[in-house]
């Protein structure tokens, strides 16, 4: 039995420069976005009434916390994973000039 052979890498699949700075500009896009959605809340967000009894204002600060923590965490993490993209395109770009300046020399 003969195993069968694994294409050879093509262009198509090998990570490219600009792509991955096209991502990083998208996933910094949306992490913008939801950095102003975070803003927008936080100043529109009414207080939590004191006078409320204990388990409606508990509730209500759960949920608020819990809203403002998952959109607080969508923010890092597309800013994030923007910035680790854009310096994977910039390791890309000298890779593809180190490997054409070893070919023209």
């Amino acid at each position: 039995m003969s195993s069968p052979k694994s294409p050879a890498p093509s262009e198509e699949g090998s990570p490219n420069p600009l792509n991955a700075l096209l991502g990083a500009t998208l996933a910094v896009g949306l992490g913008y976005g939801f950095f102003q959605l975070l803003l927008s809340m936080l100043a529109n967000l009414p207080p939590v009434n004191l006078e409320a009894g204990s388990l409606t204002r508990g509730i209500s600060i759960l949920v608020r916390y819990l809203v403002v923590g998952s959109v607080s965490l969508m923010t890092f993490m597309f800013a994030m994973v923007g910035l680790g993209l854009a310096a994977y395109g910039v390791q890309l770009l000298g890779e593809r000039l180190k490997a054409s300046l070893r070919k023209a020399a």
